[in-house]
């Protein structure tokens, strides 16, 4: 059986602890608590690319992929870990990717998400080596304050609440009946959901890859469970979104529009999946008018998701 794994990881963390310290996409009590916890220094470099170090609802800054999703997806566990990955990013921004692709081949091989890692994400590397250069201090420099100073008070609760929810989803079964309901398979034997505690008030439910999401520890445990199950439906549904984003890669005015009907079909999928009221809803994606579309196509047959986004898109 395909199963729902709750963790709580340490470099996951860190790499989202120094976004909120910095207040970059995060802005909360953690953000105050740990403020010392970087220089003046480090703080101001990474608020000097807070624009492009910035996510939310599909959207990301260019230096997104290669120094918060990607390295967040790898779990950078040690600061020799960091150290290894910066070295490779740069021996590939100037021209010699192989040692990259050979030390993270099996990881990109999972990862089945978007942006590819192919030539074009390792050119696009080149144009942003300084400014990797100038963040690799901060993060290969803080590293031993965090895990010797934060994360021991950190990750108990984390530990805690991970235990407490991984016994809950045990008899749901989450993965098979989305997989019942949508007629699709997930594609990996495990999906991941790291516990962050640093993310209050900002971007949630972050997907570093197919198997991996990231979720604010602190949250409600219905919530989580409500939307842990719409992510499993986000992730299984990625082939049909894929399809739409290339469709839509010469009409970029469009993204946004498909963006939240995706959002929304997997809600419709997961009122189906967990037959009952859920806990969440998505008013910022327009998700009343798309359910309801959605609603009235299923109950006239038309039940295939790829089916039902053509149709609503079309009106």
């Amino acid at each position: 059986m395909k199963e729902i794994k709750l963790i709580a990881e340490l470099g996951t963390n860190y790499i989202f602890h120094l976004l909120a310290v910095a207040k970059n996409n995060y802005d909360n009590s953690y953000s105050r608590k740990y403020a010392s916890s970087i220089s003046n220094k480090h703080r101001e470099i990474l608020q000097k690319f807070k624009e492009r170090l910035n996510f939310a609802n599909g959207n990301a800054g260019d230096l997104v992929e290669y120094l918060i999703f990607f390295p967040a997806y790898l779990g950078l566990n040690s600061q020799n870990d960091l150290e290894r990955y910066f070295g490779l990013i740069k021996k590939a921004a100037h021209g010699r990717p192989e040692g990259f692709i050979k030390e993270y081949r099996e990881k990109i091989s999972e990862r089945k998400w978007l942006p590819k890692i192919d030539d074009r994400w390792f050119e696009m590397l080149h144009e942003k080596l300084e400014e990797i250069e100038m963040l690799k201090e901060v993060y290969i420099d803080n590293f031993t304050t965090y895990k010797n100073l934060v994360w021991p008070y950190e990750f108990p609760q984390m530990k805690k609440k991970a235990d407490r929810l991984n016994e809950k989803l045990k008899g749901l079964n989450l993965i098979e009946k989305w997989e019942k309901v949508t007629g699709k398979s997930f594609k990996a034997k495990k999906y991941e959901i790291v516990l962050v505690s640093a993310i209050e008030g900002g971007p949630n439910a972050n997907s570093l890859g197919y198997s991996k999401n990231v979720f604010y520890s602190e949250s409600e445990s219905s919530f989580m469970i409500d939307f842990i199950s719409h992510e499993v439906g986000t992730h299984i549904l990625s082939d049909v979104a894929f399809e739409f984003f290339q469709a839509l890669s010469t009409k970029p005015e469009k993204m946004a529009e498909f963006y939240g009907a995706y959002e929304c079909i997997a809600q419709f999928f997961n009122s189906l999946v967990l037959n009952r009221e859920l806990s969440y809803d998505l008013k910022q994606f327009n998700s009343e008018r798309y359910i309801s579309a959605f609603r009235e196509l299923y109950s006239v047959g038309i039940n295939a998701p790829k089916e039902l986004l053509m149709k609503t898109l079309e009106t």
